[in-house]
């Protein structure tokens, strides 16, 4: 019976402590399910700080395109004018050509003590300009205004001074060296029409001429030489026909390339108004519409033409 009862009594104290011993293990459990959250963590964040990244990249590139771009807009200068020049000063017209360093927009403002007015003889975007004063008073002083814009807007002014010739006496219309030339219209080979008081402001070289002509054949080269070499601002030659038919005046062209403007004069009224007797026969007019020279017959060079027009 001792022996039973020191086992009974040894018994609640194994269950006891039997009872007790698995808490430890139970912990140690719940540390090993804590883990995987701890791990999960750390596989998260890792993964966030790429994109963090390459958002924080493309904000500072964006910030920096936009810095250059607010930098070269405001570094960005204003087109300069350069090789100004005033030619073909006469009582009432004149020429202005100027350059620009980029391309840029064309107008002049011209003064006198009265009153101003603007010139816009091109508002696209060129770097070679020209505008030709017309309807200006002889013997007057004008303040001229060169103004040129670029793509942005951004302007560019010279001024300069502009005085004209004082007046002469009338001129008389006729076909003598010292005379204004008569005024004519044509219609041209194109089927277009042309008139002598529209080239004013430059020199116009007139010739009158024929398909049938060996002479004016042997001198068209020439002239066409000329017709290439000089510029429409400086020079117009007008080639015109006596009395012949428009196919026979194109089949001459296209035979021998011209290029150079070539008028109708079907009915010879043109040539009767100039007393034309000989053929070919050619008038050198100036920027005033004065006949300053008169060339009877042909042409033996380039050269010889160009001499006549370069003489005073």
């Amino acid at each position: 019976m001792l022996e039973n009862d020191i086992t009974e009594r040894r018994n609640p104290q194994q269950d006891t402590n039997s009872a007790a011993e698995p808490e430890p293990i139970v912990e140690k459990r719940r540390k090993r399910r804590r883990r995987p959250s701890t791990k999960r963590q750390r596989i998260i964040a890792p993964g966030l700080w790429p994109k963090i990244s390459v958002v924080a990249i493309i904000l500072c590139l964006g910030l920096l395109g936009l810095s250059i771009f607010m930098l070269n807009r405001d570094i960005t200068t204003a087109p300069v004018i350069q090789k100004i020049s005033v030619s073909d000063i006469a009582q009432t017209s004149a020429i202005i050509n100027w350059q620009t360093n980029e391309p840029a927009t064309s107008e002049v403002t011209i003064c006198n003590s009265d009153n101003c007015t603007s010139l816009k003889p091109d508002e696209s975007l060129v770097t070679n300009h020209s505008a030709t004063l017309t309807n200006i008073e002889p013997n007057t002083k004008y303040q001229l205004t060169v103004v040129s814009r670029d793509k942005q807007g951004k302007e560019a002014r010279l001024a300069l001074e502009l005085v004209t010739p004082r007046k002469t006496a009338a001129v008389e219309i006729g076909t003598r060296i010292g005379d204004r030339a008569p005024d004519f219209t044509l219609p041209t080979i194109d089927g277009k029409e042309a008139s002598l008081s529209q080239f004013r402001g430059k020199i116009v070289m007139i010739n009158f001429w024929e398909t049938s002509c060996s002479a004016c054949a042997s001198e068209m080269p020439d002239i066409q030489a000329v017709f290439d070499t000089w510029s429409r601002d400086d020079l117009e030659i007008l080639a015109v026909n006596h009395g012949e038919r428009a196919a026979f005046v194109q089949s001459f062209i296209d035979s021998k390339g011209l290029t150079f403007p070539a008028l109708l004069d079907s009915d010879q009224s043109v040539s009767n108004m100039y007393q034309i007797s000989t053929i070919p026969t050619t008038f050198f007019i100036d920027a005033d519409g004065i006949i300053k020279r008169i060339k009877s017959g042909r042409f033996t060079s380039q050269l010889e033409i160009e001499n006549i027009l370069k003489s005073p």
